[in-house]
């Protein structure tokens, strides 16, 4: 029996391959209609063949159930079920490494529900369509909710140095994230009016917080004006969430105000942390602790801590700009690495000098610094990759700092007359501020009914208070003897004001602008929208607008 050959060319042979395993794969894919046909990786497995074929056609995106405003989707539950998966094999991890106490009722076992319990509850609200409330809101009321339910107290679980620890490593990426914000060419080219909006309304509510807590509370004027510096922290996080939703939609957009609002709230918190600093320094004097030098010991200690963290931050950003070289092949990760690696260290170094005021200081400047210098070297320079990287690391650290905050939270030593008063105070901090920023802005490009919404956007609080507060607990119970007593007092005002602040102001002010958004902001139609908005994309992801650097 012959074998007879015939000649193919490679292309043509090649051609043929592809048609018939064209062919193959549409008769193995099953048969769309209407929106599914055109886009079939909205289903649940459609290229598994050996899967049930009811499967395979099922639309993730349809809705399962619903209340209203919100539907719960397929995608919804395979996103659930991912998280629980994540949560279930992380809990086999710890519980490999450490024992007995990730057993219930051990000291890391509450942790670990504190944390857990945080993250869901603060997502669970922050999906809440149209209100785009703050993760943080939930996930300190989850912390609180876990601590005063007597299912964990951390407390007497966990010592104070390791709460410390906790608390100093996640409020690290806070401040990380500000410095990462500053949009440098949005303020050159509208300087006076940002400068304006970022220094003023907050130095101005500080001293009102500062007053009424001397008036009405009876502290010091060291710790009424700590008080006020932590009271005064616009959080960044709201305005980004709600500013870009509302973006979305074109409001806003024919003035640019998202871009202008996130960098002048940048700026806000590098102003009000470096007050903190100083606030922080004059109030836990450390100068009888202290050696060193003649020439040194003659500076107050705020000033030092401003010359340290100012001159340590500096440093180190001046050093991640050429180091690794642009041309680096994973210059991108390397440069991630340093700016996390850089800020732990400012952060945890100044622990160890007792110089507690600047690290979140220095990590600012770090950052500041090394970004503006890469734009200079690298054009154009994209800090995209960047911001998201930090962005998912926050993301995870936001339920660590939030819920360990909530869980020191006991609501038994709370007092109403006292409660009433923490809220007077903020209440006149408030109408400062909201009074000022609508000064601020007088003469600039946007009309009254803007200026009123820019108020209303600069009453967000969060984070930043969330970062800071504990702080101030944790060096008055490093302080012993009498001195402890008497300060104790004090620190429970600062921090029940900052958790008053926090709970109130988080939700408040994000379901406001969402309101008052439409009624206050112009609408761009869609084809002025498409055009002004190209970078949409990656807008969302670096949570900040991008803009495109002038040459």
């Amino acid at each position: 029996m012959g074998w007879s050959f015939s000649r193919v060319s490679p292309a043509s042979n090649n051609a043929n391959n592809d048609n018939n395993n064209n062919n193959n794969n549409n008769n193995n894919l099953p048969h769309y209609s209407g929106d599914e046909l055109a886009d079939p990786e909205s289903t649940c497995c459609h290229r598994a063949t050996w899967c049930v074929p009811g499967w395979r056609k099922l639309n993730v995106d349809e809705a399962v159930a619903g209340c209203g405003c919100c539907d719960f989707t397929y995608a919804t539950g395979f996103w659930l079920v991912t998280v629980l998966a994540i949560l279930g094999l992380l809990y086999a991890l710890l519980y490999l490494y450490v024992g007995e106490a990730m057993l219930p009722g051990g000291p890391y076992f509450g942790l670990y529900l504190v944390v857990c319990s945080s993250y869901f509850a603060g997502w669970a609200l922050a999906y809440v369509p149209r209100v785009q409330l703050p993760p943080v809101f939930g996930m300190i009321l989850a912390g609180i909710l876990v601590r005063n339910l007597h299912w964990y107290n951390i407390e007497e679980a966990l010592s104070m140095a390791t709460t410390a620890k906790i608390r100093m490593f996640t409020a690290t990426f806070v401040m990380l994230r500000a410095g990462l914000q500053l949009n440098t060419t949005t303020l050159r080219d509208h300087p006076r009016f940002i400068v304006l909006l970022a220094l003023v309304p907050c130095t101005m509510e500080m001293c009102a917080v500062a007053v009424c807590a001397r008036s009405l509370l009876d502290l010091p004027w060291g710790w009424a004006f700590l008080l006020g510096s932590i009271t005064a922290c616009l959080s960044p996080v709201i305005p980004i969430n709600t500013m870009l939703a509302l973006a979305e939609e074109g409001y806003g957009e024919d003035k640019h105000m998202a871009s202008l609002l996130l960098t002048a709230a940048s700026i806000d918190d590098v102003h009000i942390v470096s007050v903190y600093a100083i606030c922080f320094s004059f109030v836990f004097n450390h100068d009888e602790d202290q050696g060193g030098s003649y020439w040194w010991s003659i500076f107050p200690n705020e000033i030092k801590d401003l010359l340290l963290g100012t001159t340590f931050g500096a440093a180190l950003g001046i050093f991640f700009v050429f180091f690794p070289h642009r041309k680096h092949k994973y210059v991108a990760w390397y440069r991630i690495c340093g700016l996390v690696l850089g800020s732990l260290v400012c952060v945890a170094s100044t622990y160890k000098v007792t110089i507690t005021g600047s690290g979140y200081l220095a990590t600012i400047v770090m950052s500041l610094i090394a970004t503006s210098g890469w734009r200079v070297l690298s054009r154009p320079f994209d800090l995209q990759p960047l911001r998201q990287a930090v962005h998912i690391m926050w993301h995870l650290m936001q339920p660590v700092l939030c819920g360990v905050m909530g869980a020191e939270v006991d609501l038994s030593g709370w007092s109403l007359g006292r409660l009433g008063l923490y809220v007077i105070c903020l209440a006149c901090g408030l109408a400062v501020r909201s009074a000022f920023v609508f000064l601020s802005t007088w003469r600039s490009p946007f009309n009254k009914k803007e200026r009123a919404f820019i108020a209303l956007v600069w009453l967000a609080k969060g984070a930043t208070q969330a970062a800071l507060a504990p702080m101030v607990l944790e060096e008055a119970l490093s302080t012993g003897g009498g001195e402890q007593q008497r300060r104790m007092g004090y620190v429970l005002d600062v921090v029940r004001m900052a958790v008053v602040t926090v709970l109130l102001m988080s939700p408040i002010p994000a379901v406001a602008i969402m309101i008052a958004g439409p009624r206050l902001l112009h609408r761009l139609d869609e084809e002025e929208r498409s055009k002004q908005r190209e970078l949409s994309l990656i807008r969302l992801l670096s949570l900040q607008p991008v803009r495109k650097r002038r040459h």
